[in-house]
């Protein structure tokens, strides 16, 4: 009899413990399906993007493969018989591939004002049952892998211009790759925001004029910090608020090395920063604009 009670006893706790695994398992599932459903969201609307820019990537390949061609033929080439230094187009190369991303942010600013003003995709985008963020992400996730696909793919053909000029193996490979992966995250932040804040088709030419034409200009394309800050020390401290020279100070770091140059990881924790704070204005300008929760 006391055998029959103990077992009883121990089927009684089986039970109970049997029940809480299941208890236990049951909400698991239950809170693992919307995260499953937000990748799931999150992964098409990133694939309904790339599909449109896969019809796109060898137009656009082909119209930054010429001005870079240009550029560093008539630096490489042509300026050193007026004095130039015959290295320079290897210094040019840097603010060439910093600046592939800021220039395809106005192509890409034109696509999603258009859309805001026009056929509103993004608000069937934003009634998807996924948080408002993740589909503000997912179209900055898709730009970030387009401005990463051709910078990656400029490169070579600014190795085919330099030739002999650009040493391969003097390259900080990881470095390299680390700026131009920080370099395509800021464009993708940069783009949502100043999207945000053009009102209409009309003002587009002052997404040009305001933002990528100073920033690039501005930005070391044609100098490095060092050199401004020996000529007008006012301007080069002041132009420390502008992302674009950090990027190009950073892929000059990994190219040509890190003297004469801002010191490479504070040039990615500056662009970090730039990009963290681009896109958080352009989530809350947006949430204005657009009118969603």
């Amino acid at each position: 009899e006391a055998s029959a009670k103990s077992g009883r006893a121990v089927d009684r706790l089986f039970n109970i413990e049997q029940k809480k695994f299941r208890n236990r398992y049951t909400i698991s599932r239950e809170n693992s399906m919307p995260k499953k459903l937000y990748l799931n969201t999150f992964k098409a609307l990133i694939q309904t993007d790339l599909a449109i820019f896969k019809q796109l990537i060898l137009d656009k390949f082909i119209d930054v493969s010429i001005w870079v061609i240009l550029t560093i033929t008539v630096t490489s080439y042509i300026l050193p018989f007026f004095g130039l230094s015959a290295t320079f187009g290897v210094f040019q190369l840097g603010g060439v591939l910093a600046a592939v991303g800021l220039f395809e942010v106005y192509g890409s600013t034109v696509e999603l004002v258009s859309d805001y003003e026009g056929d509103r995709i993004i608000n069937y985008n934003l009634t998807l049952p996924i948080p408002a963020w993740l589909v503000i992400l997912s179209k900055a996730a898709a730009y970030f892998l387009l401005y990463l696909t051709l910078t990656v793919l400029i490169f070579p053909v600014g190795k085919l211009c330099l030739w002999h000029q650009l040493d391969l193996a003097t390259i900080n490979y990881p470095q390299f790759l680390l700026v131009l992966f920080f370099a395509s995250l800021f464009f993708a932040s940069f783009v949502v925001w100043v999207s945000s804040i053009t009102l209409n088709m009309s003002k587009l030419g002052t997404v040009w004029s305001r933002f990528i034409f100073p920033m690039w200009f501005l930005g070391g394309f044609q100098f490095s910090w060092l050199a401004m800050r020996n000529t007008i020390p006012a301007l080069a401290y002041f132009n420390l608020i502008n992302p674009m020279l950090y990027l190009t100070e950073a892929i000059r770091t990994a190219l040509l090395g890190q003297a004469g140059f801002i010191n490479f990881w504070l040039c990615l924790l500056a662009v970090v920063g730039f990009s963290a704070i681009c896109f958080a204005a352009g989530y809350r300008n947006l949430k204005k604009r657009l009118d969603f929760v």
